[in-house]
């Protein structure tokens, strides 16, 4: 087995966050081999304790996460996937010497609950009257600029304005941009992965044709962190490589102006 995934999780999601996720049980044996089978392929995947559980992402189809305990445990651990197009899975692992099922197919689950607000223009009403107040959080590379343009206080929501500038011949198809709440510190006992954020719903599209600008307006529960912690922003294409992640600190999010 290759390099087995090593990142420690500190701890599960919070009740808070399943209403937007589902957090699933997998049994897991020292017998047999589970296979997780996603929708499209992994990018990222993450166990809370590596002594008492092996993984791995199968190499010839990297949309199969492939888990076997390394000994009999009593204690909960858990795992948590990123697919290419976005979409995070979190999973409670328990022992089971003989468990009922060894292949668990997500790839007929619904990949978000996110509400779409309809539009019938390239860009809607809200993401036009956003005006670009922030200049200082972007990335860029292959071409494109990913922006976070604004963040305010709409009510008890908090609201993320990004855009994407393509400078290339090669249309951007964006999956959906996934957010990340992680710790500063990067040391092996510290914790990279802490938890997501769900948005509420999401006005316009990150998709864009050459030569275009297109724009995406995120609303979330009001959204703090602490200063020890940073929001990271994800950005993935969907059937491509093109990856973008954009960095927000707590000051960026913390004194977002109210509307």
């Amino acid at each position: 087995m290759k390099r087995i995934i090593s990142t420690v999780v500190a701890a599960l999601f919070g009740a808070a966050l399943l209403k937007a996720e589902t957090v699933d049980t997998l049994r897991l044996s020292t017998l047999f081999t589970t296979h997780v089978v996603f929708r499209t392929e992994l990018v990222y995947a993450d166990l809370s304790n590596t002594k008492l559980i092996a993984a791995k992402i199968i190499e010839q189809n990297r949309c199969m996460l492939a888990l076997k305990a390394r000994e009999p445990f009593t204690t909960s651990a858990s795992v948590s996937a990123l697919e290419s197009d976005g979409t995070i899975h979190t999973f409670v692992i328990a022992y089971d010497e003989r468990p009922s099922s060894l292949v668990v197919d997500l790839r007929e689950q619904r990949s978000s609950s996110v509400q779409d607000v309809p539009s019938k223009e390239p860009r809607d009403a809200a993401v036009k009257q956003a005006r670009q107040r922030i200049f200082h959080i972007g990335d860029k590379a292959y071409d494109l600029r990913l922006l976070c343009e604004d963040i305010y206080i709409s009510g008890d929501n908090t609201c993320f304005v990004l855009s994407l500038r393509n400078r290339g011949g090669i249309s951007y198809e964006a999956g959906d941009a996934t957010f990340v709440v992680e710790s500063r510190k990067k040391g092996k006992r510290s914790v990279q992965f802490e938890r997501n954020l769900y948005p509420l719903e999401k006005s316009g599209s990150l998709s864009t044709p050459p030569g275009e600008t297109s724009g995406i307006v995120y609303r979330f529960d009001k959204t703090t962190i602490t200063k020890d912690q940073v929001l990271k922003v994800y950005l993935y294409e969907t059937g491509g490589q093109r990856n973008l992640v954009l960095t927000l600190s707590h000051r960026d999010i913390n004194k977002a102006r109210r509307e």
